[in-house]
């Protein structure tokens, strides 16, 4: 099994958990369930954001490394970067898609990858471009996302959602080259965490603009409170969580891979 099929299993793992639960405490969800075409938009959604996320910072690791799995890597999110292009084009068309896919490459893929090398060549105005190169890139997407949903997703909000991830790549990956992997790590669990709120924004928008096309559109409930601690507070769905708990679980699996460069450093 390849790394993006383990991951996308742990999302059907999530999903048959959840539903589970919710079957059996119809009362604490109000009588809905989660397996509806809006809620597994979502879950498509997120899963491909948050293996995007997860890939982005592995692929700039192996870079800055030089690992000889890299073009491995690279290939891995040329298959994510098709499938998220394939989900926009199921809503927007073909010529949406391929606008999502211009977008998604030139400032955002590549910058990435300019932005290492520029870490490794220890050129601060390397960097600044390639920093710069990603800030056009959330403006550019955030105008994309806003123009495609009718402005039910502002582009002011979607391109704060994207600096914030961008951010959260890039700080995953300046903690690991200077050696910081404490923080790397945490950094990597806050942003991977992070990516749930994009694919939300993103599905919750196109269920509002398009409710025709998704069965029993209302999205999934927050959790009730049930004492359970800081996710109930956060008002995080239950269904919500165990996505985000099986992402995680896998996204962490890939991404420990580059614990052992420790040693080698």
């Amino acid at each position: 099994m390849t790394y993006r099929e383990g991951l996308s299993h742990m999302f059907d793992i999530s999903a048959a958990l959840s539903g589970a639960i919710v079957e059996q405490n119809p009362e604490m969800f109000d009588g809905t369930v989660p397996n509806t075409e809006a809620g597994n938009l979502r879950s498509d959604v997120s899963n491909l954001v948050a293996e995007h996320f997860a890939l982005a910072t592995l692929s700039m690791s192996k870079e800055f490394k030089e690992r000889e799995d890299l073009d491995f890597v690279s290939w891995a999110e040329d298959e994510n970067t098709a499938d998220l292009k394939a989900t926009i084009a199921s809503v927007y068309g073909e010529e949406g898609g391929e606008q999502f896919e211009q977008i998604w490459q030139g400032n955002h893929i590549l910058a990435q990858s300019e932005y290492v090398v520029a870490a490794k060549n220890n050129d601060d105005a390397a960097k600044e471009e390639a920093e710069n190169k990603l800030s056009t890139f959330a403006d550019e997407f955030g105008m994309f996302l806003d123009t495609a949903t009718e402005g039910i997703l502002p582009a002011a909000e979607a391109t704060e959602l994207v600096n914030v991830h961008e951010s959260q790549v890039l700080g995953t990956f300046d903690y690991y080259a200077a050696g910081d992997y404490t923080s790397s790590f945490d950094t990597f669990r806050e942003g991977y965490a992070f990516t749930f709120d994009i694919g939300a924004g993103l599905a919750d928008a196109i269920v509002t603009q398009h409710p025709d096309m998704f069965e029993g559109g209302e999205m999934v409930p927050e959790m009730p409170q049930t004492g359970m601690g800081g996710a109930t507070a956060n008002g995080i769905s239950l269904q919500w969580m165990a996505w985000i708990f099986a992402g995680a679980t896998a996204g962490l699996v890939g991404y420990f891979g580059v614990r052992r460069y420790r040693t080698r450093a």
